[in-house]
């Protein structure tokens, strides 16, 4: 039964990663002898897409919750391909940022202005949060000062209040990302500094609109 589960386990490391090295060996199983397992071994990450799909379903439109549920199915493969990723994060804003084209917001306001004050609003705190990255992660020499990271940062964070409720809601959710990546520093590939603030920025920014867009078909 050991053995089984090591091929298993083989045949899920090729499928998942999907490269060369994923060719030569699992646990000392070559993969070639796993092969009967390459099957179930897409079965299991296609449930993988499946349970996302219907948990992003529960919260944003389908064409979101198809693209979240592409991006888990190959996440794994994209390794440090930063590029695939931005294709994704791309797609998915694009989707967001229509579905965000119909939202209502607490006071009068002419309907095609709506979009542009939520996309400002996700533009200033992803910049924000880009700027919290050069107050910690800097060389201590060229860090900025707390003063210039407080001002930035009220700055950057205070027009989601405009927004109400969603707006507050995306804040957090952009924040909660920011924290992740503070906590847990492997969750970014190796990368230039300068790629580590863009990818940042790409990705709060996002999850501004995926918080704000979860909270208004709700609220």
């Amino acid at each position: 039964m050991k053995t089984q589960w090591r091929l298993f386990m083989a045949a899920l490391r090729f499928v998942a990663l999907g490269s060369a090295a994923a060719l030569d060996s699992y646990d000392g199983v070559p993969v070639p002898n796993a092969c009967r397992f390459i099957p179930v071994a897409g079965v299991v990450l296609g449930l993988a897409g499946a349970a996302v799909y219907w948990l992003s379903a529960q919260l944003w439109p389908t064409s979101i919750a198809v693209v979240l549920s592409m991006l888990a199915m190959v996440d794994v493969r994209l390794g440090k391909s930063t590029t695939l990723h931005r294709v994704f994060f791309v797609l998915i804003k694009y989707n967001a940022l229509m579905a965000l084209s119909s939202a209502k917001i607490p006071y009068p306001l002419p309907e095609d202005l709506t979009l542009g004050l939520i996309m400002i609003c996700g533009q200033a705190a992803s910049r924000a949060l880009v700027v919290s990255v050069m107050a910690t992660d800097l060389p201590v020499a060229l860090r900025i000062s707390a003063l210039d990271l407080g001002i930035a940062l009220t700055l950057g964070l205070a027009p989601a209040a405009v927004l109400g409720i969603p707006g507050l809601i995306g804040l957090a959710a952009a924040i909660a990302v920011r924290m992740g990546q503070r906590a847990y520093p492997e969750s970014l590939p190796l990368m230039g500094f300068m790629e580590r603030l863009d990818i940042t920025q790409q990705l709060t920014e996002l999850c501004f609109y995926l918080g704000a867009l979860a909270a208004w078909r709700y609220v």
